[in-house]
């Protein structure tokens, strides 16, 4: 069995993935913008964790 010239074996039969209006610099971007929020207790703890481990690891390199 023969593959068809137009199928690029993904099974959409040939069809385009994309429209015109959908790529190039006049598209509209499909992505929703990240907006800012409070950060959880969790966060915030391991955000610190790895501050003080790194201000300690620098201070032994140069100090210790």
């Amino acid at each position: 069995m023969a593959a068809d010239a137009t199928d690029d074996g993904d099974g959409d039969g040939g069809e385009w993935r994309f429209g015109v209006d959908e790529v190039g610099e006049d598209a509209e971007p499909l992505v929703d913008p990240i907006e800012p929020g409070s950060p959880s207790a969790e966060n915030t703890a391991f955000f610190l964790l790895g501050v003080v481990t790194m201000v300690v690891a620098l201070g032994l390199l140069l100090f210790g």
